[in-house]
């Protein structure tokens, strides 16, 4: 997987953060998370998600 963007939106009561990535078969996908999120929960979700797409 690599990561190759990324944005964030400020909300009055909490800020949501994209993050544009690849999977290992160059497919690219989005994943948006809230501010609550810790870094690793949010790598491995991506991590998750890359491998999924890549099964199919």
């Amino acid at each position: 997987m690599k990561f190759l963007n990324y944005e964030i939106e400020k909300g009055l009561y909490y800020d949501l953060i994209t993050v544009f990535a690849k999977t290992n078969k160059d497919t690219p996908f989005h994943f948006t998370f809230s501010e609550s999120h810790t870094l690793k929960e949010v790598r491995d979700k991506l991590e998750y998600i890359a491998n999924k797409i890549d099964e199919k």
